[in-house]
């Protein structure tokens, strides 16, 4: 008689994570050596002294920008998804 398989156990649902809006390392390109100021300024969201600028020259730390970039992608999102846009 052949040996007696055992039946797998189900896997539990587990609910997928909503996508985040920006990928992880971010949506944008903070290399380039235009984002850098030898001059600290406070960010313009958050106040804090930095040394780093965003595309146009204004003072404004990456995790900052690349938030205050997330709100926005949100908001486009839930107008969009009501048919406002």
């Amino acid at each position: 008689m052949p040996p007696r398989r055992r039946r797998a156990a189900p896997k539990p649902s587990v609910p997928k994570p909503s996508p985040s809006p920006l990928p992880v390392n971010g949506l944008l390109n903070w290399h380039s050596s235009a984002h850098w100021s030898a001059q600290e300024r406070p960010c313009r969201y958050c106040g804090h002294p930095t040394h780093l600028r965003d595309d146009k020259g204004v003072p404004a730390d990456k995790v900052c920008a690349e938030d205050a970039l997330a709100d926005i992608a949100g908001i486009v999102q839930a107008y969009s998804s009501q048919g406002q846009l």
